[in-house]
């Protein structure tokens, strides 16, 4: 981005002289030894060390792009196993559908991207094609009714994006409007074959348990499950349960269904509570037990009904930002003050999606969730973002854009947010570009002029690092709000700071009732999941840690 585009930050040193005592040496955040046997030990320290490599790969791709590798995958394997005719689907009919189904998504969202004028998210349109694809039965093109339902499922599912949007806010999961519309048109309905082949069922899983972790979004899943066999087994004789249980997880679309459409953001609730109840709703429906006197509805019939749920919970709007600037707040941190076309409603600590029209994105794909920075009630809105030396594509544009050029977002959600009682006393860990919720909520407190007792380490590695010092400051003199700023590399001497990473031997100093306290962690996923488990070991109840990651996408 240009200098002159960017509001460069004045020279001066970082205003951290509040007095304290000395910086005690870096402890230690590793594992602790363990107190059991060592045989006991091993397992566990293996497990962990799996799943951060687990997560050290996830963090490196986007939610779609992983759900666009998983959906991609079931396909393949689909199509090699019916060559070794493992699965009764025809591999040249299965992949005449899938061009079918492809070359009509692909039409429709280029069409009515170029008449309303938004950036056309390709991830989202090879999601919905392959999704649709492993829905509906394979067929020829001999078949003419069949590929008529293909198409109109398609068209319609993509259509339903732009055209069932009130206030630019998406409803409906496009799948489920599609095969809804083709069942009821065509009388061409979705037999979720991917979901119901048991051969299927291995890949079916491990795919979608990476797409949950990633997401985060267990306990929804959990809700989903939880309700579709409390249903099954209610309405189920005794005698028939192992039955339906078997039907259910070996033959059903259940976790195909959980793990491919339950997990798409724009049309699920967000919020804790929202979300169990949305899991539940469309668990229960979609069991195949379910009806309403001699109606049974389909899954994708639920999916509309937990999307109502959900819409109905949801702030509503797709949101215009036109750029007014770019302040850089730190080394490679630049704040994008945009002005929104209208007012946002949204609480102090939560994230809105933005999609760029990006010419040519990478593997991570044009469409990004960043916190908010902003405080609810200033006009402007402020969006924190980090470059990186070699950043993504989407990065790219975003650092190309100029002053007056606008930014379509959606999707305020999140519930990293204040606690609502004033009396909770709070500590907040931020690390790097983690500190933008943090901004967010502290910006509120002062305007609110709001004394809360609140303690916050804030870690980088550099003293340029450090973003939004003013603030801070501000918050301290006015509020008594203390920060403590770790610096891992300072170049200079003389500074208030702790020299070494935040660890536990910091915690423990600076925060000497952290028993007492509730726990906010925002930061690179590594850094929230090390924090978290270094928390627990220290006794603070998993209902007193909140935490708030991004994925580090370049």
């Amino acid at each position: 981005m240009r200098e002159s585009d960017v509001a460069m930050p004045r020279e001066r040193e970082p205003a951290m002289s509040r007095p304290r005592e000395s910086a005690a040496p870096r402890g230690s955040v590793g594992p602790r030894e363990s107190v059991g046997p060592q045989e006991a030990a091993a397992p566990r320290a293996r497990n962990l060390a799996v799943m951060r490599a687990v997560d050290s790969v996830l963090n490196h791709v986007t939610m779609y792009r992983l759900v666009l590798a998983y959906t991609a995958a079931l396909l393949a394997i689909a199509f090699v196993l019916g060559f070794a005719h493992l699965v009764p689907q025809d591999p040249t009919a299965l992949a005449f559908s899938a061009v079918v189904v492809f070359g009509t998504c692909w039409v429709t969202n280029r069409v009515f991207a170029a008449v309303l004028r938004v950036p056309a998210n390709t991830e989202s349109y090879a999601i919905t094609a392959l999704i649709l694809t492993l829905l509906f039965s394979p067929v020829t093109a001999k078949s003419g009714i069949g590929v008529a339902g293909l198409v109109v499922a398609s068209v319609v599912a993509i259509a339903s994006k732009f055209l069932i949007a009130p206030g630019r806010k998406h409803i409906f999961n496009p799948v489920a409007v599609g095969a809804v519309a083709s069942a009821m048109l065509l009388g061409q309905p979705a037999t979720w074959w991917a979901g119901g082949s048991p051969v299927l069922l291995l890949p079916v899983l491990l795919g979608g348990l990476l797409v949950v972790r990633k997401v985060r979004q267990f306990d929804t899943l959990a809700a989903y499950i939880a309700a579709n066999l409390a249903v099954t087994l209610a309405l189920t004789p005794i005698g028939m349960m192992g039955m339906a249980l078997s039907q259910t997880f070996l033959y059903s679309p259940l976790l195909f269904a959980g793990f491919a459409m339950l997990t798409e953001p724009l049309t699920a609730a967000h919020g804790k509570r929202s979300r169990l109840v949305y899991g539940a709703i469309i668990g229960a429906i979609s069991s195949g037990s379910f009806h309403i006197l001699s109606f049974y509805p389909t899954p994708e019939m639920a999916f509309l009904a937990g999307n109502l749920f959900a819409w109905a919970v949801a702030p509503k709007g797709r949101f215009r930002l036109t750029l007014l600037r770019i302040e850089k707040m730190a080394t490679g941190c630049y704040d994008f003050v945009f002005q929104p076309d209208r007012e946002l409603a949204f609480e102090a600590g939560q994230y809105i999606d933005w999609t760029l029209d990006v010419p040519a994105p990478d593997n991570r794909g044009n469409r990004r969730t960043f916190t908010i920075a902003s405080a609810p009630g200033e006009k402007e809105l402020r969006l924190g973002v980090k470059f990186h030396p070699d950043p993504s594509a989407f990065k790219r544009v975003l650092a190309a854009l100029r002053p007056g050029d606008v930014v379509f977002a959606s999707h305020i959600a999140g519930h990293f947010t204040l606690p609502r009682n004033p009396a909770t006393k709070l500590a907040f860990i931020a690390g790097g570009i983690g500190v933008t919720p943090f901004r967010s909520m502290v910006e509120e407190l002062v305007r609110r002029n709001e004394v809360r007792d609140l303690v916050m380490l804030y870690g980088n590695n550099k003293l340029a690092d450090i973003a939004y010092v003013d603030l801070f400051d501000e918050a301290w003199r006015k509020l008594g709000m203390r920060t403590v700023y770790a610096v891992a590399e300072p170049e200079e001497e003389g500074f208030d700071i702790h020299k070494g990473f935040i660890d536990e031997a910091l915690i423990r100093r600076e925060i000497p009732d952290w028993r007492e306290r509730a726990f906010y962690i925002s930061g690179p996923r590594s850094m929230v999941l090390r924090f978290e488990r270094e928390l627990r070991a220290l006794g603070v109840p998993r209902g007193r840690i909140r935490t708030d990651f991004f994925p580090g996408f370049a």
